[in-house]
């Protein structure tokens, strides 16, 4: 007792800053959890910043107290110390944790205004590669809508028309995945398609050279299923079914599902494809379609069905494509009735005038 007394009297601005600095550094192990989230450029300054200026606080605490007698003098000078630099650490990692904590979300918000204005014209871009303004041909008449389930969605469709021998061509596609893979996968379909098409037009030889680019160029997981038509003026329709929903050929009550081609694009290197042809009828209505069409759920989990889009195009049949597809897409909404539409919609028609 008599050697810290002659410590304290002797060294009390040593002893002072002593006791101050093992004060700093003990509170700053005690509330070190409340800052240890914050990013090493933030917490390191922090930790050093508890010590040096706890060390302070603690000091001057130490030298300012009231003199007590005997074992009481330690333990006010450490009590007030302690206390003194508690509250003022607290305030202050709080204050730190505040500002933090808003700069963090302040952050938050930039990224996700940019993420958001990035799908905006990522679905601008895509808007621009489907055809809205289709083909004005007095032999076949031609309309298709597609509504993604997100921002950006994988279905694709596809109608033109032949400047040299004035056929209509079309495709529809599905691509596995939904959101932005999707989105690039399908975009890689389209530019592939219309690029082989531009040089060769046997389809079945451009679904073969499409299905060996997807599967080069993309992952195994990463596949299309497709369907691609060719009509000429005489009326016959050749084409290849690439494992997509077979689409519905509506004549005089009667209902017909292409079939035949092939297997989805991109799964296997050397898949064979066939094409398929018949003869078409004035007044035909062809029907294609991708599954979030007839699997579109209402609050009752209950799908849309195939049968009700056979029912509804079949009361259309000899009116406009767009009559068709318009009278689907308003019967889907009228079924959904605002539900989560979990897949992307996606509907073309072909009718022979």
């Amino acid at each position: 007792m008599l050697l810290l007394r002659y410590l304290h009297t002797e060294w009390q601005p040593a002893w002072a800053m002593g006791c101050g600095l093992i004060a700093g550094v003990v509170v700053r192990r005690a509330v070190a959890p409340t800052y240890r989230s914050f990013p090493g450029f933030l917490s390191v300054p922090l930790g050093i910043a508890v010590v040096v200026v706890g060390t302070i606080l603690a000091t001057w605490a130490t030298l300012m107290a009231p003199s007590y007698g005997g074992i009481f003098y330690f333990a006010a000078r450490w009590r007030q110390a302690l206390t003194l630099f508690t509250v003022a650490i607290s305030a202050g990692l709080g204050a730190a944790g505040v500002i933090y904590s808003h700069a963090r979300l302040q952050r938050e918000v930039e990224q996700r205004e940019r993420f958001e204005e990035d799908l905006r014209l990522a679905r601008g871009i895509q808007e621009s590669l489907l055809s809205h303004e289709f083909p004005s041909i007095p032999w076949v008449d031609s309309y298709a809508f597609n509504v993604p389930s997100r921002d950006i969605g994988g279905d694709y469709y596809e109608i033109f028309e032949d400047e040299e021998s004035g056929d209509l061509g079309f495709a529809i596609g599905d691509v596995s995945g939904k959101g932005v893979p999707a989105a690039l996968l399908m975009s890689t379909l389209q530019s592939s398609f219309l690029g082989v098409l531009s040089a060769d037009q046997d389809l079945a030889r451009v679904c073969a050279r499409v299905n060996r680019f997807l599967v080069e160029r993309t992952t195994p997981e990463r596949y299309a299923t497709f369907f691609v038509g060719w009509l000429t003026e005489d009326a016959y329709l050749g084409y290849v079914n690439a494992g997509h929903n077979p689409p519905y050929l509506l004549r005089d009550g009667e209902q017909h599902r292409l079939m035949g081609g092939g297997m989805p694009l991109g799964l296997f290197a050397e898949a064979d494809y066939e094409l398929q042809k018949l003869r078409l009828r004035s007044g035909d209505l062809l029907l294609c379609y991708t599954d979030g069409v007839t699997e579109a759920m209402n609050p009752e989990d209950e799908e849309f069905g195939e049968a009700r889009l056979l029912e509804i195009a079949t009361a259309y049949i000899g009116r406009p494509a767009v009559d068709v597809v318009t009278a689907v897409q308003d019967a889907v909404e009228a079924h959904t009735r605002g539900a989560p539409q979990h897949d992307d919609l996606t509907l073309l028609a072909l009718s022979l005038r």
